[in-house]
């Protein structure tokens, strides 16, 4: 078995902005199962990403500007769809090659962004419906009264992180990508995301945003934003976390 090789980064010794301090007489808390999508766009020989800011009264890294995503729910376990994740993208998400927990990961990436944002990564289906969804907000439930499930098949993956042990909320989140060019609706700002932005990949980092969100899009910046690029690299996707005082990228 290939044995996996480890890259411990220094960080200069100062206070991350975005990453509270547990505790230390409480317990190290478990990590949730998360996922985002970055969304990527060519404009005038320039890539952009969206970003959105989180309002300065949420529990986590308020007023910071992140990719949309958020939490696995179990109705992400749930869906029947017609579209399906690369196989090789599903042995990279750290979920034991298990399908349904890598499509429900996918799903919850493509409806978080859809509730935050409005934009949709959608495919028309005159089948699918999410009528056991009581609310009107869920992302699939907007997509379904628009003839539309998830489109699996337009995400790509560019890596993963888990949020430190210091940290008394973590994640272990996920990070999807895909081409705006395949998207629908119109972009609306929510009480989560309270600015939203197409940015400049070679500007975003100027924003202030968490160690990990900077990482993911220096990460795309060594790849020029080009998704084809970072799909043909897809066994050197990163998983990002600290230990020991150091940001921790593992390469497998």
């Amino acid at each position: 078995m290939q044995q996996k090789k480890y890259i411990a980064k220094s960080m200069e010794k100062k206070e991350l902005k975005f990453t509270p301090k547990r505790d230390k007489n409480t317990k190290i808390a478990i990590p949730r199962n998360a996922a985002s999508l970055i969304l990527l766009k060519n404009s005038f020989n320039d890539v952009k990403v969206l970003l959105g800011k989180r309002s300065n009264k949420t529990r986590f890294m308020p007023g910071a500007w992140v990719f949309p995503g958020g939490v696995l729910d179990k109705s992400d376990f749930t869906l029947s769809i017609n579209t399906s994740l690369n196989t090789k993208i599903i042995q990279k998400l750290a979920v034991s090659n298990n399908a349904r927990t890598a499509k429900a990961l996918a799903i919850a990436s493509i409806r978080e962004t859809v509730e935050e944002t409005g934009l949709i990564l959608g495919k028309k289906s005159k089948n699918f419906t999410s009528t056991n969804f009581k609310d009107h907000n869920n992302g699939i439930t907007i997509m379904s009264k628009l003839g539309l499930e998830p489109d699996l098949t337009n995400l790509f993956y560019l890596g993963r992180a888990i949020t430190p042990t210091f940290s008394p909320i973590r994640f272990h989140a996920r990070f999807f990508m895909a081409d705006a060019k395949h998207l629908t609706g119109k972009i609306k700002t929510t009480n989560e995301l309270v600015e939203i932005e197409w940015v400049s990949l070679k500007k975003a980092t100027k924003l202030p945003m968490a160690d990990v969100t900077e990482f993911m899009i220096n990460e795309l910046l060594t790849y020029d934003g080009n998704i084809s690029k970072i799909k043909k690299m897809l066994n050197n996707r990163p998983m990002f976390t600290w230990k020991m005082g150091k940001q921790w990228i593992t390469r497998k």
